[in-house]
């Protein structure tokens, strides 16, 4: 995967400004669809996990 890092625009600075500042990300989705992925069967084994544990403290 590759990661482009672009060069700051310089930003007035104003001490009531509400904006962040902006990260720019080059790439391809199938690049990230493998992390996706790995994040979503994490969560889900977390979630299951819990389910498993609250399912056996009611059955005590």
């Amino acid at each position: 995967m590759k990661v482009i890092h672009r060069q700051n625009q310089p930003i007035p600075a104003t001490p009531s400004s509400d904006k962040v500042a902006r990260l720019s990300c080059v790439c391809r989705l199938s690049e990230l669809m493998p992390l996706v992925r790995q994040m979503h069967d994490e969560a889900r084994a977390r979630h299951q996990a819990q389910l498993g544990t609250e399912q056996s403290q009611q059955a005590a």
